[in-house]
Formats: structure tokens, C-alpha cells, sequence
């Protein structure tokens, strides 16, 4: 495994210990094989493919699959924690969930990890068997998952590194007339080439703006303009994050200054970037820093990052999120003119510590200034 077994039974014990407290007989564990949706179901299989998970309070977990993964001689490879778990190939999975269900149901709740991605099949079959014993727990994962052990922090390290390698191979690649295909693939065949399973890459060669997409849309880069990429590999299911706005040639002007601008709210940020602070406080940081300086910053500061590009919470005015040591967060305050204009989007991937935070990558954004 490249997550330990000892890392996985920690993992299992928090889970039932919690359960235990909520009056949980099992829990229905839903994922999607995308950025955003596949954490929570990779962290009990070692799965980033999605799928169903029923998870009892004692006995071995069953994880549905379809009957072709489940023969498949790559099985160990693509569901890490497959010894530690009872593998169903099934083409019902909705009726197979009920099944291991009904196995476990005592009388208690069960809960439901992963509302948002639960097929609406396997929703309305559970609902009617357990109509009134249903409850929403993904706060449980949210809690575990927060506070990264020693295992989970190597593969964001590594991640990190990965993410610095790309942006070093990008300084060298720029240059007028690339098209955001060609960088696309230079960026996607150097974080494979890595060993990372997956990625999460918005780009922007279009000008000198912010406005990214997930996928290249046939713009070429020009002389003096920027190129905007969020370099996210995930190593070990593992993202960390490195957003960067790069001169193609030299910087403009106003991109300068933004460059100036985002030196300063970063370093601002990380006075109070430690456990203790409310994400609120470094939300109005970031924002006021870079509204002070005459522009706005109107896209998300940063988020919460691990097994999920984007791991349950973001930086806003409203979180009532306090930082804590163990906790992962990319910081990439946006500076714009105007929505739509002209913007630099840069930052980091940080772990914070007992006394502060690391920063996970080596490179230092500010240098082209």
C-alpha cells in the first residue's frame, strides 16, 4: 500500500468512534471520480474511481464495485485498502447496498457520507427501507479529514514538488504564439510522468486575465501578455496546489504592480497564517490588502486542500472555521481591475504547524517581478 495499513486502521478507528457517538449502525460512503467529490470514499478504500462503500460499525467494510473492476488483475492497484475490505462486484449496486445495510442495521441511524453524489436509484431504495433513519454525517469526515497525519502531509509534500517541477518546466516552455493545447499537454504529460494518477489544472493563455477553464480553448499566448495556470497534481490521491501567473516575455505594467500587490497580502497573510486564526480574519487580510491597493479581489482567496482539490471549506467572510495544526489550505488571493479585466491570480499550498505554517512549495512566485 502506499498508504499504510497502520494509516488506514487509524482512520477506521476515528470513524467508529465517532459513529459510537452519533448512534451509527453503518454508514453509506458515496463518491465521484472527480476533483471535488472522490476524498471521502478514497480515504476508507484507496479508491479514486468513486463508488459505494457500506461501513459497519464492527466488521470489514464492503465496497461495491462493477463486476469487471472487481475481477480485473489490477485490482490491488487501483483500490489500495483492498485487504482490509470486502470487494463486491455487482451490477445492482443500489439493491447490494440495501443487502449489506439491512446486514448491519440494528435499530440506530445510519448515516450517509456523500449526499450530493449518491445516484438517485440507490437514494430512493434506501430511503424506503430505512424511511426514518437516515442522517446526513459527513460532518465525521469533515473532522477527520481536516487534520492530515504524518502519511497524508509526505504526499502533499510531494505533490508540492511535483507542482514545482511544472512551474519550472513552464518558464522555460513560454513563449508567443504557444497555443493553451500545446501547454495543456506539457503540463498533463509532466505531472503523469511524476506518477501522479490525476490532476486539477485551470489555464488561462488568453491576455492578462483570470478567466480560466478546465480545459484548453485554442487561445495563444502574445508577447507581454501572461499566462495563468493553477498547477494541482494529486500524488497518492494527494492534491496540493501552486496558481501562477507567468510574463511571457515581461510582465505588463499593471501586472507588475499586481505582482507587487499579491507579495504583500501574501506576507501579510502569513503573520496570522497559525493555529488559532479564523479563516474570516484571513479572508478580510487578503481581500482589504489588495482593495487598499486600489483593486479587488473578487474570486475565492483559497480553500482547504487534500484528498479534494477543494477539501469541504473555503477561505470567505462568513467560515466560522478556526485554524488548527495538522490543517491544509492553498492561499491564492486574485487581483483584478476590474471583473473580467485585467488580474494576476498566484499562491501556495501551506500546512499549519504548531507554531505557524509550511509552505509546502520551494519555488518563489515573486522572482519576475
Amino acid at each position: 500500500m502506499s498508504i499504510s495499513r497502520q494509516e488506514y486502521e487509524r482512520r477506521y478507528a476515528g470513524i467508529r468512534r465517532r459513529m459510537e457517538r452519533d448512534s451509527l449502525d453503518c454508514l453509506l460512503i458515496i463518491g465521484l471520480a472527480d476533483d471535488f467529490n472522490r476524498g471521502n470514499i478514497r480515504y476508507v478504500t484507496g479508491s479514486g474511481r468513486g463508488g459505494c462503500c457500506v461501513f459497519p460499525s464492527e466488521g470489514q467494510p464492503v465496497f461495491l464495485t462493477s463486476p469487471g473492476q472487481s475481477a480485473s488483475p489490477k485490482i490491488r492497484k487501483t483500490v489500495e485498502a483492498f485487504e482490509l475490505l470486502d470487494l463486491r462486484g455487482t451490477d445492482s449496486p443500489a439493491e447490494q447496498a440495501v443487502r449489506d445495510m439491512s446486514r448491519f442495521f440494528q435499530g440506530n441511524s445510519i448515516g450517509i457520507i456523500g449526499m450530493n453524489c449518491i445516484p438517485a436509484p440507490m437514494y430512493l431504495a434506501v430511503k424506503e427501507k430505512f424511511p426514518v433513519k437516515l442522517v446526513d454525517s459527513v460532518k465525521i469526515f469533515e473532522d477527520l479529514r481536516s487534520i492530515k497525519s504524518a502519511e497524508e502531509i509526505e504526499k502533499m509534500r510531494v505533490a508540492a514538488a511535483v507542482a514545482d517541477d511544472v512551474y519550472a518546466m513552464l518558464r522555460n516552455l513560454v513563449r508567443p504564439g504557444l497555443s493553451d493545447y500545446e501547454i495543456y499537454g506539457h503540463v498533463k504529460k509532466a505531472i503523469y510522468e511524476k506518477g501522479c494518477e490525476y490532476s486539477f489544472d485551470l489555464i488561462d493563455a488568453s491576455g492578462s486575465r483570470l478567466n480560466m477553464t478546465f480545459s484548453p480553448t485554442g487561445e495563444r499566448l502574445k508577447e507581454n501578455n501572461t499566462l495563468f495556470m493553477e498547477i494541482t497534481p494529486a500524488y497518492d490521491g494527494y492534491y496540493a496546489q501552486l496558481p501562477v501567473t507567468l510574463p511571457v516575455g515581461k510582465y505588463p505594467p499593471e501586472i507588475k504592480k499586481m505582482v507587487s500587490v499579491w507579495e504583500r497580502a501574501n506576507a501579510a497573510v502569513l503573520e496570522i497564517l497559525k493555529p488559532g486564526t479564523k479563516v474570516a480574519d484571513l479572508y478580510n487580510m487578503l481581500v482589504n490588502t489588495v482593495q487598499a491597493s486600489g483593486y479587488i479581489s473578487p474570486l475565492r482567496p483559497g480553500h482547504s486542500i487534500g484528498l479534494d482539490a477543494l477539501d469541504f471549506w473555503s477561505i470567505t467572510e462568513s467560515s466560522t472555521i478556526t485554524l488548527e495544526s495538522g490543517m491544509t489550505l492553498a492561499v491564492h488571493p486574485s487581483i483584478m481591475t476590474e471583473i473580467g479585466g485585467d488580474a494576476c491570480g498566484m499562491g501556495y499550498t501551506y500546512l499549519i504547524t504548531d507554531t505557524g505554517a509550511e509552505r509546502f512549495s520551494k519555488v518563489e512566485l515573486a522572482e519576475l517581478i
